[in-house]
């Protein structure tokens, strides 16, 4: 138990860093399952209509609305019941990196 607290207490913010890597992992790995086939691997592809992510203004959190309820157009989908909360987090957050690539 002691060995558990001195781990604890000095990977704190390393936890954290972790945490943030999987999420992105988990994203990039939900966004090339499921959003390729319109977005493209690079966000730019646009295919049926879709956004290229590469110019979008949204930032992490517009993108998390609109993968969870679609698009105002329809072209989208929701994923609401599809993916849950943190996986639509990690997609989106993953998407919107698209913008710095």
């Amino acid at each position: 138990m002691a060995l558990l607290g001195v781990l604890t207490a000095c990977g704190g913010n390393d936890s954290s860093t972790s945490q943030q890597t999987t999420a992105a992992r988990s994203g990039k790995e939900i966004y090339t399952s499921i959003c390729t086939a319109c977005h493209g691997a690079d966000g730019k592809a646009g295919t049926n209509g879709a956004a290229d992510l590469s110019k979008s203004n949204l930032n992490a959190a517009g993108m998390a609305y609109i993968i969870e309820n679609g698009s105002l157009s329809g072209k989208m989908a929701s994923y609401k019941g599809i993916l849950n909360q943190s996986e639509i987090q990690a997609v989106a957050e993953y998407a919107a990196a698209l913008k710095n690539q």
